[in-house]
């Protein structure tokens, strides 16, 4: 094994053992159902649900598979973050490797916890949202970088581009549009259109609408969002954009950091003293107190606090103000340097979410992509700007090795608790106990692993065999300073 491979190893080892220790949740108890009927029955499901109740054949089939599988999820999870991790890498191509590695593993490890709840530890959300981004990430950067292409790489990304939009609607939007703007790059570089990337295209446009207007999304998106569906176009937007300043801005607290230190670098890098100046004043201090106010709010109840959020108009205000100023800013940077990656990504990162103003339904997990295109764009100004330094080097690697600790603590803790419940409900079950106990879980794992809602109450008690007619009692847990779970 080569030296430079020796790190990829080393996370791939590390997300194995942390998702070895997850238990499975939520919608994954009625999915492991589904697998555990075989192949055929896996296939069937998923056909139907395409024409029943959603477009998303290719993330179900996976989905309805690995759930029942989870050791071959385990590996290939692993596998999944590893190579995301990889791919950005060499997207960017940094000039100081050992600072920017660092900062991209920090973009999993540093991510919002209930993001990493739902796309990292969860098997549903997972397959559906973090699946199909190293292929994204691998399409993009081969095109990017002007790789020629033979006639076999050129049917693979043709199927590739049917197929990645079948994972989750935002992402086939994402697919789209990447595919407009390199088709106009390119014309805007050689005044010719490339044919290729139009075959892409059009391939991306078929998977996306196969997805979109499939007879099971038509009739999902009838039935579950009647009073949204109602609403005008505007109306829509108007309704959905405090969700898009929280889901894309406030709760991504590491990417907050990046887009700070990227926008002090570009407006560094301006001319004129007196608009440098009020640059630093409106794009630098604000994002941070917010990034601190949200922790806070999160960590304790402060009333004062609970004012300033994503409803406030002038929240809303400033970080589509940003958003505008940002775009010109890196447009401005890759003009200059001759530069189209930086832009290109941060584009794709607001397409991501922007698409989302579309939809009713919102969520830590529907963010994930924005998260991780949009740092990718300030991690290309990071890398042309820092200062190599060794210090810097040295502190990223505490924090990375202090977010390795915490997980490993925290998921071991998960585990060890997870077994006490097992136990507990096979205990329970032979003395046919009309009340089955279970330890609830900290609020921040996997997603819905405390069974709440009437669906999830239900296939846990088909996940554990147990009488449709016992009751599930939740009882406090036993756990110290959010990480340390004792019997």
């Amino acid at each position: 094994m080569k030296k430079e491979h020796i790190k990829y190893f080393g996370l791939f080892v590390f997300f194995c053992f942390l998702l070895y220790l997850s238990p499975i949740s939520g919608d994954d108890w009625g999915n492991y159902i589904v697998g555990s009927q075989g192949i055929r029955h896996i296939f069937g499901n998923a056909i139907g649900m395409y024409f029943d109740w959603e477009g998303r054949i290719i993330s179900r089939i996976l989905i309805n598979f690995l759930t029942y599988h989870k050791l071959l999820w385990n590996l290939m999870n692993a596998f999944i973050i590893t190579s995301i991790i990889y791919m950005i890498e060499k997207i960017i191509h940094p000039k100081h490797k050992k600072t920017i590695f660092l900062l991209i593993v920090l973009i999993i490890l540093g991510m919002n916890i209930f993001t990493f709840s739902q796309v990292v530890v969860w098997v549903a959300g997972n397959i559906t949202y973090l699946f199909v981004i190293p292929l994204l990430l691998y399409y993009f950067n081969c095109i990017l970088k002007n790789k020629i292409q033979t006639k076999k790489q050129i049917i693979i990304f043709s199927f590739l581009n049917m197929i990645m939009p079948m994972f989750v609607e935002h992402m086939g939007v994402v697919l789209v549009v990447g595919n407009l703007l390199l088709i106009i790059a390119y014309y805007k570089k050689t005044k010719t259109l490339n044919k290729t990337l139009i075959i892409y295209f059009l391939c991306s446009l078929l998977g996306f609408f196969s997805m979109l207007l499939s007879p099971g999304s038509r009739k999902r998106n009838i039935l579950e969002n009647q009073e949204f569906n109602h609403l005008s176009l505007l109306g829509k937007v108007k309704y959905n954009l405090p969700n898009f300043i929280y889901y894309h801005y406030i709760i991504n607290y590491y990417w907050i950091i990046l887009m700070t230190i990227g926008n002090y670098y570009l407006v560094k890098n301006l001319k004129n003293k007196i608009i440098k100046w009020i640059g630093y004043f409106y794009l630098l201090p604000f994002p941070i107190i917010t990034m601190a106010i949200y922790l806070i709010r999160t960590g304790c109840k402060i009333n004062l606090l609970n004012q300033i959020n994503q409803n406030t108009p002038f929240i809303i205000f400033y970080f589509i103000s940003i958003t505008i100023i940002e775009i010109l800013l890196i447009y401005k940077n890759n003009k200059e340097e001759e530069e189209f990656s930086s832009l290109f990504f941060y584009v794709l990162g607001i397409v991501a979410n922007t698409s989302m103003l579309l939809s009713p339904t919102w969520g830590y997990r529907t963010s994930v992509a924005s998260y991780i295109l949009v740092s990718i764009s300030y991690l290309f100004i990071i890398d042309k700007n820092i200062q190599g330094r060794k210090l810097i080097s040295n502190i990223l690697l505490g924090i990375v090795g202090i977010m390795l600790s915490f997980y490993s603590i925290l998921y071991i803790s998960v585990a060890i608790q997870n077994k006490e419940n097992i136990k507990m409900i096979k205990q329970q079950k032979r003395e046919k106990k009309k009340i089955i106990e279970v330890i609830k879980y900290p609020y921040f794992i996997n997603c819905n692993i405390n069974p709440e809602n009437e669906y999830h109450l239900n296939k846990f008690k088909e996940y554990y065999k147990l009488d449709s007619k016992v009751e599930i009692k939740l009882i406090d847990n036993h756990w110290k300073y959010f990480i340390f779970y004792h019997k």
